[in-house]
């Protein structure tokens, strides 16, 4: 039997001439699904140099300051989901985010033909090749590849990567980010020996400006306000921070990552309406808490996921989403409403494990 990576080989290398390829990240993606999406873009036009075109897509928004600052700093080529339409192109490869219609890929139903992924949503059905591992990071299964192929990172001629070994920079990226700094419970061998490969490889001063990005002052505000709404019972902490902006919807994973580390506390949720929807963050330290499951129980398996030690949720509100006509003392109830309803299911489902 053939190796995730001699799979995708042979198909990429086997589509015709003029073929066109799409990648698509999660809607609002993250260090290791720009990374990851980047090695796939970078794997397509090495394997297969006929290929007519090949572009990384997303839905929704890109407004962490370290994820804007990643874009910013190596020049990612990202184009927006309303650019797509599945009738141009021959093959879909989805990379970070198992399924679409689901948390995190929400702008698009089209079923992908290739499936590079981490998490452990496992969607039935056939493809091309579906390559979903219990690793820590979606960039170390794209890295492995590069590493059975023996490719090295030369200098290409296509101006929208530039120098290609930004790409070596956006996997290491990825695999440093998602895995916490090789430190996350879900960490694999596997994960050390790519990372240490594209040490080598990577652009040091472009590094070091990504991981030293710039705080921008609304994360101050929205800590602050997370800290006097947070709930406390037994280890579980959870906290919301209102109605934000979606230009400012990375808050969250940023305050749960934060709240983690309060002394006494394994488990976190911190949520917020953002535009439409429920958007929350959830961490854990509980190996007796099966992250993907307390997603689900907690947010519904449609709209929510996880990992070992980490999860999501986008719950859309409906009908009684405030909008701009919407009163203070409107937006205040709906806000209650939901704080209320959340925080009440968080902590049913903590006490019944």
């Amino acid at each position: 039997m053939s190796s995730p990576a001699s799979r995708f080989r042979e198909v990429i290398e086997g589509l015709a001439p003029g073929m066109r390829v799409a990648i698509l990240t999660q809607d609002n993606p993250d260090p290791d699904a720009m990374g990851a999406a980047l090695g796939v873009l970078y794997l397509c036009r090495r394997l297969n140099p006929d290929i007519e075109e090949a572009s990384i897509f997303y839905g929704g928004t890109i407004s962490h300051p370290q994820n804007k600052t990643m874009v910013n700093v190596l020049g990612l080529p990202m184009r927006k989901m309303k650019t797509f339409d599945p009738d141009n192109y021959g093959i879909v490869i989805v990379v970070d985010v198992a399924s679409t219609g689901r948390k995190n890929l929400q702008s698009t139903d089209v079923k992908p033909d290739i499936i590079i992924d981490h998490h452990r949503d496992d969607p039935e059905g056939d493809y091309l090749l579906k390559d979903i591992r219990p690793i820590g990071a979606a960039s170390t299964i794209v890295t492995s590849y590069l590493r059975e192929y023996g490719l090295d990172f030369e200098t290409g001629d296509d101006s929208t990567l530039d120098d290609v070994s930004k790409v070596a920079t956006g996997l290491l990226v990825g695999i440093k980010t998602d895995t916490q700094e090789l430190t996350s419970p879900n960490v694999t061998p596997l994960d050390f020996q790519c990372y240490e490969y594209l040490l080598k490889l990577c652009e040091r001063k472009k590094l070091y400006q990504i991981i030293n990005y710039t705080i921008p002052h609304y994360l101050y505000q929205l800590k602050a306000t997370a800290y006097k709404a947070l709930e406390i019972q037994h280890a579980v902490v959870v906290a919301g921070v209102g109605i934000i902006a979606p230009s400012q919807r990375d808050a969250i994973p940023i305050i749960a990552d934060e709240l983690l580390r309060m002394e006494g506390i394994e488990t976190v949720v911190v949520y917020a309406i953002v535009g439409d929807r429920i958007t929350s963050s959830l961490r854990t330290t509980n190996d007796g808490i099966e992250m993907n499951s307390f997603c689900h129980q907690v947010f519904g398996e449609e709209f929510s996921g996880g990992k070992m030690g980490c999860g999501g949720a986008s719950v859309p509100l409906g009908f009684i989403t405030p909008d701009e006509h919407s009163t203070d003392k409107t937006r205040d109830s709906v806000w209650e409403a939901v704080r209320a309803v959340v925080n009440h299911r968080v902590f049913r489902v903590a006490s019944t494990g």
